[in-house]
């Protein structure tokens, strides 16, 4: 019961984080494309895009905690981690875009533009964590060089 609840837990904030990026980067990506083409801006949020951010958020979520959890793969590099889950990543929006291209036309920009900020977003997130751990790799190896000096 303990691990189902962890789980349950763990991937329900997942979702949660990830469907209000994704609201988020449907008003900033829309409030854009208004503003570039001088086209009036639409508030509403349609209800197939709530659906359809929901029902991305939740497997986006688990492949989160597939990839990024120590509990499943156990000694994996971020980076590789990172391109693995962006990999698994690239048919699920191929799905979402061949969907909403085949319902309308009209929101193939919009997931064009949202799946390239979601890229965006994780190259710079990589680089960011790589950066941070090297730093702290190289901050760990002298405080160690530095105790082992002291005990011997």
């Amino acid at each position: 019961m303990k691990k189902l609840m962890y789980w349950s837990i763990l991937l329900k904030s997942h979702a949660a984080m990830f469907l209000t990026g994704l609201i988020v980067l449907y008003m900033v990506v829309s409030t854009g494309h208004a503003l570039i083409t001088g086209e009036s801006l639409e508030l509403a949020i349609p209800f197939a895009y709530v659906i359809q951010s929901m029902v991305l958020s939740v497997i986006i979520s688990v492949l989160w905690v597939v990839f990024f959890e120590d509990n499943l793969i156990k000694k994996a590099r971020y980076f590789v981690r990172l391109i693995m889950f962006s990999l698994s990543l690239i048919p699920i929006f191929a799905v979402c875009l061949w969907l909403f291209y085949v319902i309308s036309s009209e929101w193939t920009f919009l997931w064009v533009a949202i799946a390239g900020l979601l890229i965006v977003g994780l190259i710079i997130i990589s680089l960011l964590f790589e950066v941070y751990f090297k730093l702290e790799g190289k901050r760990y190896t002298n405080v160690l060089m530095r105790y082992n000096s002291q005990v011997k």
